[in-house]
């Protein structure tokens, strides 16, 4: 069995002097095709279902910029990017130990329930994975529609120099499925992210936070998936 999973690059709408092209955004790529894992394992762990069967349906998020960052104490400097650029694309500090979100991101839909899972890019190691602690984060992308694959995280302690280079793994996106997933390349249309910014305006005037399973009811209420899916459907899918 097969299952489609529906994906389009989200790219924050900032000025046109620090925008950075979706052209940059790379396609999520298959972690099979980004390891050699019978090499990576050796010939004992490479035989082992329950490590190999994880590995099938989880994709990796890379960088789409290089991007130096010196990092001292509570100050952040972003050293061979403009300025500006470099600030929004690493985010506000946030939070008590400083949580960041990259300025970059993906629409991910499937037709049915389908959980899907931010996680560490635990089997690489690059400047970005080195120096930092990923934070995970799922929701069912058959049931909430808002931008994902956005890399989450935190400096670890102590002064230090962080380089990423373009195509450096950010994070891997786990489908939670025994099914084969294939994604599918969509157009962010206006429509689409007008649907995505109507599932994100779902937090406002609430007070804390609202339950996924609240944001999930509110989603089939609005008859959210048949309008997203006639909006996917409306395109010419290769």
């Amino acid at each position: 069995m097969t299952i489609n999973v529906y994906w389009s690059r989200s790219n924050p709408n900032w000025r046109e002097t620090i925008a950075m092209s979706s052209l940059r955004l790379l396609p999520p790529e298959p972690l099979m095709k980004n390891i050699d894992y019978k090499d990576f394992f050796g010939p004992e762990v490479s035989k082992c279902p329950a490590i190999v069967d994880d590995l099938k349906n989880i994709f990796v998020i890379k960088s789409p910029v290089d991007l130096t960052i010196s990092v001292t104490g509570s100050n952040i400097q972003i050293m061979n990017q403009v300025v500006e650029f470099g600030q929004m694309f690493l985010g506000p500090n946030q939070g008590k130990v400083g949580i960041h979100q990259l300025g970059m991101g993906y629409y991910f839909f499937a037709e049915k329930s389908l959980v899907a899972t931010q996680l560490p890019a635990y089997y690489e190691a690059n400047g970005f994975t080195d120096n930092t602690h990923m934070i995970s984060a799922s929701f069912d992308i058959g049931k909430w529609f808002r931008v994902a694959g956005k890399p989450i995280f935190a400096f670890k302690e102590g002064d230090r120099v962080m380089q990423i280079k373009e195509g450096d793994a950010l994070m891997y996106y786990k489908f939670n499925t025994v099914e084969k997933v294939k994604l599918v390349e969509v157009e962010a249309t206006p429509i689409l992210q007008s649907l995505a910014s109507t599932c994100g305006a779902l937090k406002f005037h609430s007070q804390g936070i609202t339950p996924l399973a609240k944001c999930y009811e509110y989603f089939e209420n609005f008859n959210m998936r048949h309008k997203i899916l006639k909006e996917i459907k409306s395109q010419r899918l290769e």
